[in-house]
């Protein structure tokens, strides 16, 4: 039988965490999760890594998209060599991942962050940016891409590595949580939206636009940040030489989720069945994790 790292968190999240998830939309809560968990995701991943069916290149889609539409990728021009590499759901293969998705500290932690009584897994993902990787993250908002609807959803974000503005650390537009308009998908490398998408076009954000109130945040392994589905976030390109950037997001959604089947967003086989209104219940593809 698998033994695994302790479910509990290494510290309590402290009332001024949980302020700040729900006026802010992100939390940055240091040295939370014990480091074991950490290893075990690192290793899976470096067995991923030899897989590359298991990762979309987003770098290579930025260069189809430009050469096949016109589309300009989002890139700085002085960083060259890496690629972003992004998958998608491997807790449904990895049974490290699956237990840092099911048992690790995070669902308790997200329950809390939501004032949930039950939490369900919605998906996990892979973000690498290799040293050298010139494209950013376009500003976006995750709930776009969920079918989903409800005020209790959001992504964990875990860092593998030092994370800081070299290496491409995630910007928060604070509070953009509130404005409650749901924005169509783009690409992660250009600001345009998904084909056949529903919602409001994202006006263009960029990371380092003093006039906006934007927040990031330097982490380390055994950190966590936690966002809201509606909060407004993009990324910067990794100009490290030396210094990859790897990240484990995982996304739940808690009391009152229902599901909103929203075209052009990419979908998972049991949302077949599903349609708009359905409460979230407990599924093989979506199951429960805390309560």
């Amino acid at each position: 039988m698998d033994s695994f790292p302790s479910s509990d968190p290494v510290r309590s999240i402290t009332q001024a965490e949980i302020s700040s998830f729900a006026l802010d939309g992100v939390v940055h809560l240091p040295e939370i999760v014990d480091k074991d968990w950490i290893d075990l995701l690192d290793s899976s991943l470096k067995l991923m890594l030899n897989d590359p069916q298991m990762f979309a290149d987003l770098t290579a889609l930025g260069s189809n998209l430009n050469e096949t539409q016109g589309l300009a990728v989002l890139t700085d021009s002085d960083v060259s060599g890496g690629r972003f590499l992004s998958g998608v759901d491997h807790w449904k293969e990895d049974k490290n991942f699956a237990a840092f998705a099911k048992i690790s500290p995070l669902p308790s932690i997200v329950a809390e962050l939501m004032n949930s009584k039950k939490v369900y897994l919605y998906e996990d993902s892979v973000l690498i940016k290799e040293p050298g990787t010139a494209e950013r993250t376009a500003f976006h908002q995750d709930l776009g891409y969920f079918h989903l609807e409800g005020e209790s959803i959001c992504t964990v974000w875990t860092p593998l590595d030092d994370v800081d503005s070299e290496t491409g650390g995630v910007v928060y537009l604070r509070s953009s949580h509130k404005n409650k308009k749901v924005f169509k998908p783009n690409w992660f490398v250009v600001n345009e939206s998904l084909p056949g998408t529903e919602g409001k076009d994202l006006p263009n954000i960029k990371i380092d636009d003093e006039k906006l109130d934007l927040i990031r945040f330097d982490t380390k392994p055994g950190d966590l940040v936690v966002h809201h589905a509606l909060t407004l976030h993009g990324a910067g390109s990794n100009s490290s030489v030396s210094r990859q950037r790897r990240a484990v997001s995982v996304r739940y959604c808690g009391d009152g989720s229902t599901y909103k089947i929203r075209s052009g967003a990419p979908k998972k086989p049991h949302h077949e069945n599903m349609r708009t209104g359905d409460p979230v219940l407990d599924h093989p593809d979506c199951p429960l994790v805390w309560g």
